[in-house]
């Protein structure tokens, strides 16, 4: 949905600032705006609509290359990206990679931040929204140990991975691994699929896979907040 907003041609219109019925709503409203542009609709204009479509981007684009390092929560990413976007709109120009530099008289600032107020609901109501799918077999073994994987989505949209290991006789699950892209991370959807997980295999000790430094922390607060038993040993059992 993000992305839809930022990369894919604006409509002539633009949506009320009225809010829609959720994410599918605001993707409808677009297409229907999209469907009514003019065929002979004023080449400049249509420049101008990219162009500021570009600087929004390129805003998003900067607050994004900052998460990994500063793991804003989505008010303080809005925030920051808000910042950002104010910057690039101040200044006299823009250069932005494949692209022409964006002058003062290439951009709307009107449709900047109506685009900026657009893609921060949207990006809110998704992690809202933001549920976990059907678990699914993802490798059937000759052992006791069964492989699945679910994504947690909101209205169809995947935000991310969750993929894992239970092993039923040894009371043992491996969590081998959850995957959001950077921006879906520190939105609180990994506690989320952690949840999920211990809802749907209760009473197993839980084992993860070597991590990175900063997974192994969120791991360790969650072994601390947690009711299930999480454990830091390296081997789970035979059969994993």
């Amino acid at each position: 949905m993000v992305m839809r907003l930022l990369l894919k041609p604006l409509p002539a219109s633009w949506p009320a600032p009225a809010r829609p019925p959720g994410l599918r709503g605001l993707l409808a409203r677009l297409r229907d705006l999209a469907a009514a542009v003019r065929r002979h609709e004023d080449v400049h204009e249509r420049l101008r609509r990219a162009a500021t479509q570009a600087l929004v981007w390129q805003a998003y684009q900067q607050t994004l290359a900052e998460q990994e390092r500063q793991r804003r929560r989505p008010a303080a990413f809005a925030q920051a990206w808000k910042n950002h976007l104010t910057a690039l709109l101040a200044a006299d120009t823009v250069e932005i990679t494949g692209r022409p530099a964006i002058t003062a008289a290439d951009r709307d600032p009107d449709l900047a931040w109506s685009l900026y107020a657009a893609v921060s609901r949207a990006r809110a109501e998704a992690i809202a929204r933001a549920a976990a799918t059907p678990s699914r077999p993802r490798h059937v073994a000759d052992s006791p140990a069964s492989w699945y994987e679910f994504t947690i989505a909101a209205e169809d949209h995947p935000l991310g991975r969750v993929q894992y290991t239970v092993c039923q006789p040894c009371g043992v699950g491996l969590l081998r691994g959850i995957s959001f892209p950077l921006e879906w991370q520190f939105c609180g959807l990994g506690t989320l699929a952690l949840r999920e997980l211990e809802t749907r295999h209760p009473s197993l000790t839980w084992y993860t896979t070597d991590q990175y430094e900063h997974a192994r922390s969120f791991y360790e607060r969650y072994r601390n907040r947690s009711t299930s038993p999480w454990t830091d040993e390296p081997q789970p059992c035979p059969h994993v």
